[in-house]
């Protein structure tokens, strides 16, 4: 680090280059760290992601391309004559339809059927999942999601670690999906067969096989660093986010200890995934963050198309804003070699101050919730939109726009990309609504969606310290984390965009701030 924070920075003979300590430009921009830059990938790595592989050349087709020709013209044929028959020979159903087309209709509508009855009784169709970050072991709830968006306490499971008895100032520390990618908090596939825990006590990461009744543990996995407090999958890879901190103390005496500036450098680490949740470390995929011991290390996730990982810092070195004397931050893109590591890093300056959570639509968008000051700041909070470019750059989409919270830290959006929720936990908290256009620039809509007319907070039906929030797989319902009191709060998603509060439950204990509260759960994931 630079002199201001009474570190040195990385020495020549290391090959290091520290970040640039004079003040940025107004305009974003991005800049390379050589020094952590990974080298090409090297020939006897394993195999590509798919999206890497070479295409066919030539008209020669391999084995599985004329297989796939094949059975493309005998289904073709097949439904030629499943339609030809009739009309030779008279059509003996009784319906307009062939009885072949109807007996596939109605075995898809009793899928759906079954789907349906199955909430409220099966973890693979609704759920919700917590993880307590208790110091003396972590465990895993689990609560069944009903068909009107209530939940019931399934049960409780050891991760096999622990976490870190301390509110974890990080976004996706939870993550709901598959090998392939994530279902919850960000929405990229539809699945819910593995649940993906980080051991912020222990550093390990524990990944769970999703059952229709429990979870069951699968693998735990050495996080590769210090405190592990955020994660991201997709095409068989996850990477991890160490902070780096020793003292998971949250409070020290009347301060707020802040995260990722203490102990080690933060770092991002990845893994090969398998389908059955195991885990094997990448070498040579760790890499530091900015290379600065003043990092406020918030979210790392996977662009949809899984070729980009990125990471958020509400602090990144101490620069802060000449205008308002906040924290700049930096948004950090890696693209993904095709052996799994990570190319060289690019870092933009935001447009607004201190990113902290981040989620991304279909198209890439990328949407960045904003604490602008925090607790400094009331009412100050901001969200922001970028472009991700195909060469890992991002270009801001429009002017940074007021949620009306302070500290706004979490966002999700819905499916239909119609909605986004931000929670600001800070002065009072509150959810805010806004509406995404289609290029993903937002505009707030409700300031307080959680009071019956979207603005007043006097008549807000949540709770007063909400962080990590959580959408069901359609969007109806929306599931928040209080953690000040240790509470889960369930609302349902009204066509306005307001939310209407149907369901709570206390998931732990944790003492009061008199008592000496640390805080605890941290990270949430739904279905």
């Amino acid at each position: 680090m630079n002199d201001e924070n009474g570190q040195p920075p990385p020495s020549d003979a290391d090959g290091g280059q520290p970040p640039p300590s004079d003040a940025y430009d107004s305009q974003p921009h991005t800049q390379d760290f050589p020094a952590y830059q990974a080298s090409a990938p090297a020939a006897e790595y394993p195999g590509p992601p798919a999206w890497e592989a070479p295409a066919p050349t030539g008209t020669k087709l391999r084995v599985r391309d004329r297989v796939l020709v094949t059975a493309s013209i005998v289904l073709s044929l097949s439904l030629a004559l499943v339609f030809a028959l009739p009309a030779m020979f008279g059509n003996t159903s009784t319906n307009d339809e062939p009885e072949t087309l109807q007996r596939v209709g109605n075995a898809a509508q009793s899928s759906a059927d079954q789907r349906t009855g199955a909430l409220g009784s099966d973890l693979r169709a609704g759920a919700v999942f917590l993880q307590t970050n208790d110091a003396k072991g972590n465990e895993v709830v689990a609560y069944v999601r009903r068909a009107n968006g209530t939940l019931r306490e399934v049960g409780r499971y050891a991760t096999g670690g622990k976490g870190s008895g301390s509110f974890e100032d990080s976004a996706q520390g939870l993550v709901l999906g598959s090998a392939d990618g994530e279902t919850s908090p960000t929405h990229i596939i539809d699945k819910a067969e593995l649940l993906f825990v980080p051991n912020a006590g222990s550093d390990t990461i524990s990944v769970f096989r999703v059952k229709a009744d429990r979870v069951e543990l699968v693998s735990e996995t050495p996080s590769g660093g210090e405190k592990p407090v955020s994660i991201t999958v997709s095409h068989g890879l996850l990477y991890v986010l160490n902070s780096g901190e020793f003292d998971d103390r949250l409070i020290i005496g009347q301060t707020a200890l802040e995260n990722c500036t203490h102990g080690q450098l933060p770092s991002v680490t990845g893994f090969r995934v398998t389908p059955d949740g195991s885990l094997k470390q990448i070498d040579g995929s760790t890499r530091l963050l900015t290379a600065t011991g003043e990092s406020g290390c918030s979210q790392i996730a996977f662009s949809p198309d899984g070729k980009t990982l990125v990471a958020a810092e509400r602090i990144a070195g101490g620069k802060k804003d000449k205008a308002t004397g906040f924290a700049k931050g930096a948004l950090l893109t890696y693209p993904v070699y095709p052996d799994g590591t990570l190319g060289p890093v690019q870092l933009t300056e935001p447009t607004g101050n201190g990113p902290f959570a981040f989620t991304f639509t279909k198209e890439g968008a990328l949407l960045v919730a904003q604490q602008n000051g925090g607790p400094t700041n009331d009412a100050g909070g901001t969200v922001m939109t970028y472009t991700l470019n195909p060469d890992g750059t991002l270009a801001p989409v429009g002017k940074p726009v007021f949620t009306s919270g302070t500290d706004t830290c979490w966002i999700v959006v819905t499916n239909d990309e119609r909605y986004a929720f931000t929670t600001s936990p800070l002065g009072p908290g509150r959810i805010s609504t806004l509406t995404v256009g289609k290029d993903g620039a937002m505009t707030l809509l409700h300031p307080v969606a959680s009071a019956p007319d979207g603005r007043n907070i006097a008549n807000s039906r949540s709770g007063t310290f909400l962080v990590d929030v959580g959408l069901s797989h359609d969007s109806r319902y929306l599931y928040a984390l209080e953690a000040l009191a240790g509470d889960l709060y369930a609302f349902a998603v009204n066509e306005n965009g307001t939310l209407a509060p149907i369901d709570k439950h206390h998931v732990v204990n944790l003492p009061s701030l008199v008592d000496g509260w640390q805080g605890g759960p941290f990270g949430i994931a739904a279905y």
